[in-house]
């Protein structure tokens, strides 16, 4: 007699036979181990893949609820609603939003400094760029600056923040496109290092607190760290120098050349507050962003006052001493009349004649909503020089002995943060959209519940591969010369 087992697929339909006596009592002692042997292996052929569903079933799950990535514990769902801000009108691409809030839930982080944060957008998944200017993990306060692709100006816009996870840091530059020249958060304390005020775009555009190249550096002149707009600011607490004379007043000097500056259309943005009142009528004194340039054959005040954002009390724009915006009585020297903050906020368009002769206004955006639009110098074809350009912080440039970037005067007196300086022109949206987010986050930003990776893995379902279990039978055929085969 021959027996033959069939162990099914567990061995790869595997078969062994072989010549037994033909005694009944062994064959029945055979046909009971046989079938003990049987029960034994009557079980879920999957159970022989458990280690391997082991070390990948949290990675199926979290999938399954677009969880970023299972490293990381927990999540907050953020909403945005400034489509509800007056003036967002149209959608806006790249956008660098202010997300700024407190929540002890974020000290359970891994990383002090914030650098295992991610922020993605509202499918879970995708990750935003991301720029983390403060993060206080005793409080759990958190200010930073996220890039959406598209922020709607027709409905909410919601992402992730998630944290407790992997240390991955963060590269500033890739929150601000190439439209953004400079980028100061103006968040540091100055002691006249060269490159302390750290240009937050690939340009390496940074400043220095007290002067540096071509103007001279002074100690005496360095800002002062304070409460700002938006976590910290600098104050420039003075002296004014009124005039064209050298000045001691605090300022912020680009050390090195500025790079990425466009020659014709572009936008100065930042926030200004408590400034002290100016004198009289204000016509020199409290300028608060100039730029220069060398010019060898001339020291005209064009190449001083090259590009300019003068006078508090009396904003006026112009670029090579050709006025795009001025004698608009605009003052920003008072508080803001808003009830969430004192803080003024200033986006300052120069149109300037495009070199195939297109020419337009030239906007002043003060909180949001347009200040002042004029067409003075559409008619001039003004190009800025790029090469060789600084920059000051709190002041007015004048030329001297051959030097267009000689002294810096007209300081302001009062508090300063988040400065920007980018190519084009920004528009009503952009400047709408910027202001009630940075103004008053806690009014359009709504912060969620915790999530933990935990508690969705435990709501996904169970099932994995949703087939029913595959059971392994054992065959036994039994053969003889005089018999035909018999399964058991």
């Amino acid at each position: 007699m021959i027996l033959c087992l069939n162990f099914g697929h567990i061995f790869e339909n595997f078969t062994y036979c072989q010549n037994w006596r033909s005694d009944l009592m062994q064959i029945k002692i055979i046909l009971s181990v046989l079938a003990l042997f049987s029960l034994v292996f009557l079980v879920p052929s999957d159970a022989f893949g458990e280690l391997i569903v082991a070390q990948t079933q949290s990675k199926v799950k979290v999938a399954q609820q677009n969880w970023y990535h299972d490293s990381w514990e927990f999540r907050k769902n953020i909403t945005l609603s400034l489509n509800t801000a007056t003036g967002v009108n149209s959608d806006l691409t790249d956008f660098p939003v202010l997300i700024s809030f407190t929540d002890t839930d974020l000290i359970q982080t891994n990383e002090s400094q914030g650098r295992d944060f991610v922020f993605t957008q509202s499918d879970g998944l995708t990750e935003l760029s991301h720029e983390i200017e403060k993060f206080d993990n005793t409080t759990g306060e958190v200010i930073a600056w996220v890039k959406l692709p598209t922020m709607s100006a027709s409905s909410t816009t919601e992402m992730y923040i998630y944290y407790k996870g992997d240390t991955i840091g963060f590269d500033s530059a890739d929150v601000w496109n190439d439209d953004y020249v400079l980028v100061w958060h103006l968040n540091q304390t100055s002691d006249g290092t060269a490159g302390e005020f750290t240009d937050s775009t690939g340009n390496g555009n940074d400043g220095r607190g007290g002067g540096g190249n071509k103007v001279g550096y002074n100690a005496a002149r360095i800002p002062h760290l304070t409460d700002g707009q938006i976590g910290n600011g600098q104050e420039f607490k003075g002296p004014t120098t009124t005039g064209n004379g050298e000045g001691t007043g605090d300022m912020i000097w680009t050390h090195s050349l500025i790079q990425g500056m466009p020659s014709r259309d572009v936008t100065i943005e930042l926030w200004v507050g408590d400034i002290t009142n100016s004198p009289g009528d204000g016509s020199n004194y409290n300028d608060m962003v100039g730029f220069c340039t060398t010019h060898t054959n001339q020291l005209k005040n064009q190449w001083s006052n090259h590009l300019v954002l003068w006078k508090a009390k009396d904003i006026t724009m112009a670029a090579k001493r050709q006025h795009y915006v001025s004698n608009v009585g605009i003052n920003v020297e008072g508080n803001n009349a808003a009830s969430f903050t004192n803080w003024n906020h200033i986006v300052a368009v120069y149109n300037m004649k495009d070199a195939d002769g297109t020419v337009g206004a030239s906007n002043l955006y003060v909180n949001g909503v347009l200040a002042a639009s004029q067409t003075k110098s559409q008619n001039d074809n003004v190009v800025l020089r790029t090469t060789d350009l600084r920059m000051v912080l709190g002041g007015d440039i004048d030329g001297a002995s051959g030097n267009n970037c000689a002294k810096v005067n007209n300081e302001l007196k009062g508090k300063v943060d988040e400065l920007r300086i980018s190519s084009g022109l920004r528009t009503a949206d952009y400047a709408a959209a910027t202001y009630y987010n940075q103004a008053d986050p806690d009014t359009y930003t709504t912060i969620d519940v915790e999530e933990t990776r935990i508690e969705m893995m435990e709501k996904t379902n169970d099932c994995y591969d949703c087939e029913a279990p595959k059971l392994t039978k054992v065959e036994v055929h039994i053969t003889s010369p005089n018999s035909d085969t018999q399964r058991i």
